[in-house]
């Protein structure tokens, strides 16, 4: 027996990306939920080296707070340096925090 098809639940663009999140049903609350990427698990990067990030990850020692005064927040969502590229609430986004920026691979890294 096949497992059924996951329901798309909505496509996310982000540092010139697009990242499908699919919903994923839990039997034990009986309900189903977005499956949004594990960055932190599974690190992703733009083409310019800047991590993919999702707003709910918890914020890193280099979080500062989105509107100046204000304290340093708990998770990527409220950090200044996270990027949403199309709505002010996308829950995935870019890190441009030059602290967490790989350097771009070279071409032989690349082929390696």
């Amino acid at each position: 027996m096949c497992p059924e098809p996951k329901e798309l639940y909505k496509v996310f663009r982000a540092g010139g990306r697009t990242f499908p999140v699919y919903l994923e049903y839990d039997e034990q609350l009986d309900e189903s939920y977005p499956a949004y990427p594990d960055f932190e698990e599974r690190p992703e990067y733009t083409g310019e080296g800047r991590p993919f990030a999702t707003a709910e990850q918890e914020s890193c020692p280099h979080c500062k707070p989105n509107v100046p005064g204000k304290p340093t927040p708990g998770d990527c969502g409220g950090c200044g340096w996270f990027y949403r590229e199309q709505m002010p609430y996308d829950p995935i986004g870019v890190c441009m925090c030059d602290a967490l920026r790989r350097k771009p691979k070279s071409v032989e890294e690349e082929r390696e």
